[in-house]
């Protein structure tokens, strides 16, 4: 027998402090394979709250992984009725934790009973484990294809488990199946059926359906979107009965230390894993916040199926927006963009080029997509090449919107470059078309249609990003003054390109009716006009980001922001530039500084009284837009932006007639109506 390794430890704390006196303020001396990634990676030993390791020292509890647990006789290969269903309401609080962001190691694969199913002699847990293993892969396998996660979103790393140990999803629900023939035999001999097995043939059915529901989605096609909705409608009514019957399942108890511990559970077998995985001790999932998620999970999955009933990009983009509003789960905003571009295509049909181009055409409705300049092989090369690139922008704008809210903004904002770039290509590719189709034919006269367009595309994205810092509590209310100036300027620049597509609209089909008349052959299609509702909403919009603007001005007036603006260190023009650092790309041209009227000019030139014609200006804004919401046919969901506005014009009626006048309090911005349009409170 070898003996131990011999160490001589040398103490050069000293030594050490004495040499680092040395190095000048803000100097660092580092090793080549010694970065930042390694600094953040690196963990603490003997720190609680770092060293995953000391709660099992604090505890002296000894870890052991299945293969040891079934060798001590820790591990019961047979468990009873109460432990089965203690278990599988165990492994789905484990799925739940881990959707949210935690480690399998520390989740999922703390089961025991998953490291050794072919050891289990109970057939109805051997059924459970394959289903939950068979679940996790097809997760596991959606998440990923997706691409709509971060790193605090969903952690992909398997540590080297197989979660696919030879079992077909078909082998899978026939276990399950067989489980809940047995009981529904007995139930239809007439026997009675005991709670515990009325318990374990729900789960049993749970479990079932959430394989089929997600093999579903992992094998999409449109034809079975009905069937799917009915699986969804299923799984989502097992839930309750799961919840109403949590108690009768043995429970997992925690120690006073804060160790839980349950049959067939180790929580700190990622201690026996030879990959590192994160330090921290986590806390899984409640049972009762369990099911709540996955009643919310399954109702958002549902929500996603209504994705086929949008058939125009400017409806799937909206569909997109207000999904990501609800704050869905990983799984599920994954599920939206899996389903919605399957293989690149649209609902795993149609080419997701053919949707933009019916949009472009909608829109702009341009020469190029004439039946006699389509058949010409160089415009319809021209036009492919074009879709091609676009397709690849609007499909990074979709799945932006499928990210978490703060990942959101950041990618959106990473977006505008390559928008920017789209830009100036579909400014050349028009000029181009436009040469080429007015050497053919003295009438065809081609226009801006595209770039028209990509900069409507980009000013929604560019307006998107700064709503998105309100949502995201980013915004002080010193701030919301350059914010609506901006917003106000977008929304101006959106209002041209709505009305510049419509004029472009009616030349086209102007130029389609000479067309026709040259040519009998050629039928015309008549065009509805679509963007009128958009270009309404938009002068809504505008209307009330300078009714903000005027309130805010006058506040300022009042002194009900001095306590923002008179900060030592505060520098107006600063925030601007970074606030909106984005946005310098060559279109929409940037709003300069030195075009914004600042609040500290505003209020340093301010002659007396004026503070009242700026409140009466707001109100006159919030009043017209009141009009032009009464007017919108009660079709258009706009009942939570309406009820914003009649508040909005009670609270500034009050202001002009002198409430709170002597207040220095400053006003509070309220989103809890809706999430983009505030109420302004005075106080």
């Amino acid at each position: 027998m070898s003996s131990p390794p011999h160490y001589e430890w040398v103490d050069i704390t000293k030594a050490f402090a004495s040499v680092s006196r040395t190095l000048p303020i803000g100097h660092l001396v580092k090793d080549d394979n010694f970065g930042l990634f390694e600094a953040m990676s690196a963990i603490e030993l003997m720190d609680a709250k770092m060293d995953a390791g000391m709660l099992c020292n604090k505890e002296l509890c000894q870890v052991s992984s299945a293969e040891e647990a079934i060798e001590q006789g820790i591990l019961p290969l047979n468990p009873g009725t109460e432990d089965i269903i203690g278990i599988s309401d165990e492994i789905l609080s484990c799925v739940c934790t881990w959707l949210n962001g935690h480690s399998m190691a520390q989740t999922v694969l703390t089961c025991l009973y998953l490291h050794s199913i072919p050891q289990i002699e109970s057939p109805v847990l051997v059924s459970i484990c394959n289903a939950a293993l068979k679940c996790c892969e097809l997760i596991y396998c959606i998440i990923s294809t997706a691409g709509c996660y971060e790193e605090e979103d969903f952690l992909t790393c398997t540590y080297g488990y197989n979660l696919s140990p030879n079992m077909s999803t078909s082998k899978v629900i026939s276990l399950l199946k067989d489980g809940e023939d047995e009981l529904n035999r007995k139930i239809k001999r007439g026997q009675d059926i005991l709670p515990v097995e009325d318990a374990i043939l729900k789960r049993l059915t749970f479990w079932k359906y959430f394989v089929i529901v997600l093999h579903k989605i992992q094998m999409f096609e449109r034809k079975n979107m009905e069937p799917l909705k009915g699986d969804l409608k299923v799984l989502f009514h097992t839930v309750s009965p799961i919840k109403s019957s949590l108690q009768i399942g043995t429970q997992a108890v925690v120690t006073n230390q804060k160790h839980r511990q349950m049959v067939g559970f180790e929580y700190l077998v990622n201690q026996k894993l030879l990959s590192s995985t994160p330090p921290r001790y986590i806390e899984i999932m409640e049972r009762d916040a369990m099911c709540e998620y996955l009643m919310r999970l399954f109702a958002h999955i549902e929500l996603v199926t209504k994705i086929s009933d949008s058939l125009t990009l400017s409806s799937i983009i909206r569909f997109f927006v207000r999904f990501s509003e609800q704050n869905p789960c990983v799984l599920s905003r994954s599920c939206l963009f899996y389903v919605f571009l399957m293989g690149n295509k649209v609902l795993g049909e149609e080419p997701f080029t053919k949707i933009i181009k019916e949009e472009i055409k909608t829109f702009s409705y341009p020469v190029s997509f004439f039946p006699p300049y389509m058949s010409d092989a160089n415009v319809k090369s021209l036009v492919n090449n074009f879709l091609d690139g676009t397709a690849l922008c609007i499909q990074d704008y979709l799945q932006a919107m499928c990210h978490n809210k703060g990942r959101q903004r950041r990618k959106l904002g990473a977006l505008l470059p390559d928008l920017s770039d789209l830009y100036k290509k579909s400014e050349n590719f028009d000029n181009m078309l436009h040469a080429y189709l007015s050497n053919n034919d003295n009438s065809a006269n081609h226009m801006r249609s595209y770039s028209c367009w990509v900069l409507f595309i980009t000013v929604e994205v560019m307006i998107k990003y700064l709503l998105l810092g309100w949502d995201l509590e980013l915004y002080g209310i010193h701030e919301a003054h350059y914010i609506y100036c901006y917003l106000e300027y977008l929304f101006s620049w959106l209002r041209q390109t709505i009305i510049c597509g419509q004029d472009q609209v009616l030349a086209g089909e102007a130029l389609e009716k000479k067309l026709a008349k040259r040519n009998k052959n050629m039928k015309r299609k008549k065009k509805e006009k679509t963007n009128h509702m958009v270009l309404q909403m938009t002068n809504v919009y505008q209307m009330m980001s300078h009714g903000y603007i005027k309130a805010l001005e006058g506040f300022a007036i009042q002194g009900k922001l001095d306590s923002y603006l008179d900060k030592k260190y505060d520098n107006e023009e600063l925030r601007f530039r970074q606030r909106f650092l984005p946005f310098n790309i060559s279109m929409p041209i940037p709003l300069e500084i030195s075009k914004y009227p600042s609040l500290s000019y505003i209020i340093a030139n301010a002659p007396s009284g004026q503070e009242q014609e700026l409140f009466q200006e707001s109100l006159d804004n919030f009043t017209s837009v009141k009009q032009v919401l009464d007017r919108i046919p009660p079709q258009h969901s706009v009942d939570c932006l309406s009820k914003v506005v009649k508040m909005n014009c009670v609270q500034m009626g009050l202001v002009v007639n002198g409430h709170c006048k002597d207040s220095k309090k400053p006003p509070i911005l309220d989103f809890s109506i809706c999430q983009n349009v505030p109420f302004m409170k005075v106080v």
